[in-house]
């Protein structure tokens, strides 16, 4: 069911996880998500963490070639809250990712949090600060900054579903952002959070070299 026809319960304290894994690492050169730190996959450290928060469920959408993003994940893909979904048009941009992924929200979302698949500094903890701060506030966009910048997860209120469905390109939510900026609550993460992104092999090298 897609989501511009849920009939949303504002009271409902669920909040679900997409965590946008189906790029096609144009500047790694390879598949990065299955690059290990530590020997342990960059995906896996994404899905754990999410799996370790009090997501209700965590939607894991790939691409339709990506057998081996399932296989990096090892035990935990057989967690029950997760929901691997499959992107077929991932040439299309990160919005073709988050419109599959809102397509399988529960239809009592109250709230999405957007995870990038590409960041393995992500933790449990991280997540389940910004879900307490949008359970707070259920109709505002939570965004976390790590030293005054901006960066992800994002969390968004049941009232832009279907503005992020509308979504195209390469952006995700950003033009939902920007639309409603007078609804956007800043939560200060400070050095707790290493939201470093994994796109080039110089940032592979520099992620190692600091564990």
């Amino acid at each position: 069911m897609g989501v511009q026809s849920m009939q949303l319960t504002s009271a409902s304290g669920i909040i679900e996880g997409i965590i946008l894994a189906a790029g096609l690492s144009t500047r790694m050169g390879r598949p990065k998500l299955t690059l290990e730190i530590e020997g342990i996959p960059v995906i896996r450290r994404v899905v754990r963490a999410a799996l370790e928060s009090e997501l209700h469920r965590v939607i894991l959408v790939a691409g339709p070639t990506d057998s081996r993003v399932a296989e990096a994940l090892g035990p935990l893909a057989k967690d029950a809250r997760l929901l691997p979904v499959v992107n077929h048009c991932p040439q299309a941009g990160m919005s073709s990712s988050l419109c599959r992924g809102m397509e399988s929200l529960d239809r009592e979302a109250a709230g999405v949090m957007i995870l990038l698949g590409d960041q393995p500094g992500i933790t449990g903890n991280i997540i389940n600060i910004l879900l307490a701060a949008f359970l707070n506030e259920r109709t505002k966009i939570i965004v976390p900054l790590v030293i005054g910048r901006r960066t992800t997860p994002v969390i968004f209120p049941a009232a832009v579903f279907p503005e992020l469905m509308e979504e195209t390109g390469d952006i995700g939510g950003r033009n939902v952002l920007k639309r409603h900026a007078n609804q956007v609550v800043e939560l200060e993460m400070g050095q707790d959070y290493d939201d470093a992104d994994l796109d080039t092999p110089e940032d592979l090298d520099k992620m190692r070299s600091n564990r």
